[in-house]
């Protein structure tokens, strides 16, 4: 059986200047809030309180999301747009330079983090086998390094 889409999911077709104005201003004002969510994130991230920085991510995929879709339907009424809304366009094009700007110091602050965090999880793990491991002496009066297959895996617990 197939399913039929639903004609109230379909944007509406882009016909007047007005129509065209809109779509420009509607995706400055998610370009711009989805600025300042990465924003705040970035330094949430940056100042290590990762814990009040997770609500932040639904509201950046939804914001993703709208600005993905206004894209998308902007490419398809380009010429409409083009025609209408010329203004718009060059302070759109600005709007995502600054966007872009910050979606690059966030990727680079949520890397950084992660790499830390390995790094944290990697020295702990080292430790904790550096513990377990005997101290005995081998044949030739060195110790006698365990075998690396003999490591005990070490579980996190990520709700905390």
């Amino acid at each position: 059986m197939q399913q039929q889409a639903h004609p109230a999911a379909l944007p509406a077709p882009i016909a007047t200047p007005q129509d065209a104005l809109a779509l420009v201003a509607g995706l400055r004002a998610t370009m711009a809030e989805l600025t300042g969510v990465l924003n705040e994130e970035t330094a949430l991230v940056r100042s290590a309180k990762v814990k009040a920085a997770q609500p932040l991510e639904a509201r950046k995929a939804e914001l993703s999301r709208r600005y993905l879709s206004d894209l998308g339907r902007m490419k398809l009424h380009r010429e409409v747009v083009r025609a209408h809304a010329a203004r718009g366009l060059a302070a759109l094009e600005a709007d995502h330079a600054a966007m872009q700007d910050a979606l690059q110091v966030n990727l680079a602050v949520l890397a950084t983090a992660h790499a830390v965090a390995e790094g944290i999880i990697r020295h702990v793990s080292a430790t904790v086998e550096a513990k377990r491991a005997p101290s005995l002496y081998g044949a030739n009066g060195r110790t006698a390094a365990p075998p690396p297959r003999a490591a005990a895996p070490v579980a996190i617990v990520r709700s905390l």
